[in-house]
């Protein structure tokens, strides 16, 4: 059984940098990797761990410093790790990041029965990733998922939440599964685990060996045009109440609520 895992590392909010095209200027931030994706590892390491012959392989997008997110995810269980790295991706939309890491799916993994990912990075928050991903492999997707209960080779059960409503669905592999909560058997790496990490030789794939030129990826083959980006400025104003307290606060909440 062979399962994928997409992790993406997401920049430190505190070290926001951008391009000149209104771009993450990825290669030059503090990262880490993106929670709901630690949560997809954990999820594929549950899998494994309830048979024998599985499996995993983590892929990721990014510059080379998203080597350290794949070598933790080889540390937390994986087996093996693709970092898919070039100049040419950069300022991909999630449209064409889907597009990458489908033919990196289809051209260099080839055989798979379970795709997992998180939900949503917290870097973009759109959720468009997964869903585009199956749709361009042609299979099944359930997305939102809160549990996986079991999944072999053949079929998954998982759980759905979206809003208050719980759907528990049964779907045939391959398939994609997107997570939006944390395992329950969420485990930590031990020193022995870090050590295999840095051993475990991680394959690095460019855009000439997937077969795509620079017309097609990054902000040249991207639809998304992105006009303006800035970092959220935040102000508050205080004042210092001596006298009277109550009377002064219930004043203050009167004018707030006009």
């Amino acid at each position: 059984m062979n399962i994928v895992v997409c992790i993406k590392q997401v920049p430190d909010v505190d070290d926001i940098k951008w391009t000149k095209e209104n771009n993450l200027d990825r290669a030059n931030m503090l990262s880490r990797l993106n929670q709901n994706d630690e949560w997809a590892i954990d999820y594929a390491v549950k899998i494994k761990k309830q048979f024998r012959d599985v499996n995993i392989t983590v892929i990721s997008m990014g510059p080379m410093q998203a080597m350290e997110a794949i070598k933790y995810a080889i540390a937390k269980g994986a087996d093996k790790g693709i970092l898919i790295s070039d100049k040419l991706f950069s300022g991909s939309d999630t449209y064409v990041t889907a597009k990458i890491l489908a033919c990196t799916i289809s051209k260099i993994i080839k055989e798979f029965d379970i795709i997992l990912t998180g939900q949503i990075a917290s870097d973009g928050d759109t959720a468009q990733t997964p869903i585009s991903l199956a749709q361009m492999l042609d299979i099944a997707d359930v997305t939102n998922v809160v549990e996986i209960h079991n999944a072999d080779k053949n079929t998954a059960i998982v759980s759905q939440k979206i809003d208050n409503v719980i759907n528990m669905f049964e779907v045939s592999t391959p398939c994609l599964i997107a997570v939006k909560k944390p395992c329950k058997e969420s485990n930590k790496p031990k020193i022995d685990d870090y050590i295999r990490a840095q051993d475990t030789v991680v394959e690095i794939v460019n855009a000439e060996q997937l077969g795509l030129n620079k017309d097609e990826v990054g902000i040249l083959g991207s639809p998304t045009m992105v006009y303006r980006a800035f970092k959220p400025e935040f102000s508050k104003d205080t004042m210092e109440i001596k006298d009277n307290i109550s009377k002064e606060i219930i004043e203050i909440m009167l004018k707030v609520n006009e």
